[in-house]
């Protein structure tokens, strides 16, 4: 089994979600890669945000994890990661992603309420939509979503 970061970047107002060729027309997601051997959690999480989009991480908290079967065996960590509002330039490196943007909270809410299309649906995917709710993706976007709700709303508590 291997072990998998993924991880919901957050500048404090925008999540950054990511999407790999091989994904369905308008389908992005959190952000993920292999620990590397000797590496703690942390220093892959920010080595790989580093890698695919160029940003550098402030702080990271834990969320969950989940065990996932394909396509060899997987144990995916999942995590909250936060940038500098002021460095939230993005430098995609396109060996890794086909793209990766910054969605403010109602294009996030809008999309949480999509269902997912099956694989052989017919054309007009939605612009964006999200992995589905059994994903661990799906659980650290609406996790950051209900944050922002709570902060927005004026309520301190923590999500």
């Amino acid at each position: 089994m291997s072990p998998v970061v993924i991880v919901l970047v957050s500048d404090g107002k925008r999540c950054l979600l990511g999407r790999q060729l091989s994904f369905p027309r308008g389908m992005y997601s959190a952000l993920a890669g292999f620990c590397d051997m000797g590496e703690t959690l942390e220093e892959a999480l920010r080595r790989e945000v580093a890698e695919e989009v160029g940003l550098r991480v402030l702080s990271v908290s834990y969320s969950s994890s989940q065990h996932w079967p394909f396509p060899h065996s997987s144990f995916m960590i999942g995590c909250h990661a936060t940038v500098s509002p002021a460095h939230t330039q993005l430098s995609v490196d396109q060996s890794e992603l086909e793209d990766a943007r910054w969605f403010s909270l109602e294009e996030v809410s809008t999309a949480l309420q999509v269902k997912p299309q099956p694989p052989r649906a017919p054309p007009a995917p939605p612009a964006l939509w999200l992995p589905p709710k059994h994903a661990l993706a799906n659980r650290l976007i609406s996790e950051w979503a209900e944050q922002q709700r709570r902060s927005r709303d004026g309520d301190g508590r923590p999500a």
